[in-house]
């Protein structure tokens, strides 16, 4: 009687594919229940096909028909990349499921977004080697020893060593210096050097991305547009190409301008962690409580982008000066010291849409917005404003 030998690569391959026929039905449920709200728009379907598709390098790369490279975080400014004619994508994850198949060689409170991300990478087969390069802004010591974890190394790895004290002459150089090093880097990647009329050129887009976004925001805070729709659109950005998603973001914002009245919900303002496809529960959950967010200050979401790049010196120079700028002193992560702007943002924001209060979002392992919420609370509480904190992870 022939005896079957079951390899520890057998039960891996086993295991995996039990993963991904659970990713794609936890991935399903959510388009399902997206696509059976009462608001649901058939503009909203480009989005939805694109964030309810698990990641893979091999997708993008074929959807954009250039060079993809990797980013996390959101201070790498975009466009440097699409100057050199690359394609960045942020690499995130939102899938409890996926995670599970990073989880046990992993310290139990890491990141779940990272932990999904290396979950996806596992499942999916995706590789580094099929990204142009990896950079990684330093904003957490989970990005700081991501390589470490995955085994990353090589000439297509690049760091940005972020300045914390970010208001000081000393820390605005030394970012503009790592702008100059990401420009270098990506000059040996490509073999070509940048030419200012690429860079200026990617600016306009971005700036025609920024504008548009302006619009959406202006929409969700009339109480038109839900943030659910507004995250699903966000998630998807850089999932393919620039010119694509921007088309279709148009035609959501010339389908919403003839709406003339919105939700009269109470209205909270979303902080704290990214919210990524398929976890979007704190928000239903919000929706179905009653109440309405009209901002949140999210970089998965309203902070996608930093803003217009304006530049008085067109020279090369001038330019990356302007990036290294926006990117590090208009940002608001949790990262940074003395974030009194983090603070002002949210009751200038509450201020403006008459807020009752402020939901904070906090992901399980995610010290640098857990720390900060103290901080947050005691000023927004000195301000009459209402303060919850629901730490949670990818379960539903």
């Amino acid at each position: 009687m022939e005896t079957t030998v079951i390899t520890s690569n057998d039960r891996q391959l086993r295991r995996y594919t039990r993963f991904r026929q659970k990713t794609l039905a936890e991935f399903e449920l959510e388009r399902n229940a997206l696509q059976a709200r009462p608001d649901y728009r058939e503009e909203y379907s480009y989005f939805l096909d694109l964030a309810s598709t698990p990641f893979q390098i091999a997708d993008v790369a074929k959807r954009v028909n250039k060079p993809v490279i990797g980013l996390f975080c959101i201070q790498a400014p975009l466009e440097l990349f699409l100057a050199f004619g690359i394609h960045p994508v942020r690499l995130c994850g939102g899938s409890q499921t996926v995670q599970q198949a990073a989880a046990s060689s992993l310290p139990v409170l890491t990141c779940p977004m990272l932990k999904s991300f290396m979950g996806s990478f596992a499942l999916y087969q995706n590789r580094f080697q099929d990204l142009k390069g990896i950079v990684l802004p330093t904003t957490c010591d989970w990005i700081v020893k991501l390589p470490e974890i995955m085994g990353i190394n090589g000439e297509t790895l690049h760091y940005m060593e972020l300045p914390h004290v970010k208001d000081t002459e000393k820390s605005q150089k030394r970012w503009l210096e790592e702008v100059y090093d990401l420009k270098l880097f990506l000059e040996k990647l490509t073999k070509h050097k940048l030419r200012p009329d690429d860079l200026i050129h990617a600016i306009q887009r971005t700036g025609k991305i920024w504008s548009l976004l302006k619009k959406l925001e202006k929409f969700k805070s009339d109480g038109i547009l839900s943030e659910v729709w507004f995250l699903l659109i966000t998630n998807s950005f850089l999932l393919d190409t620039p010119e694509k998603w921007l088309t279709e973001v148009e035609k959501i914002v010339n389908k919403l301008q003839t709406e003339t009245s919105g939700a009269a919900a109470p209205k909270v303002f979303l902080a704290g962690s990214p919210v990524i496809f398929p976890n979007y529960k704190l928000p239903e959950l919000i929706e179905q409580a009653g109440m309405w967010v009209t901002a949140d200050d999210l970089c998965s979401s309203e902070r996608i982008l930093p803003g217009g790049i304006v530049y008085d010196d067109p020279s090369e120079y001038g330019i990356l000066r302007a990036l290294s700028e926006r990117y590090h002193k208009a940002c608001i992560c949790p990262t940074f010291t003395e974030n009194e702007r983090r603070v002002n943002n949210i009751i200038n924001s509450a201020e403006d849409h008459q807020v009752k209060g402020v939901v904070y979002n906090l992901l399980k392992g995610c010290h640098p917005y857990d720390i900060e919420a103290i901080t947050i609370e005691q000023k927004l509480k000195e301000h009459g404003l209402k303060f919850i904190k629901i730490e949670t992870d990818y379960g539903r």
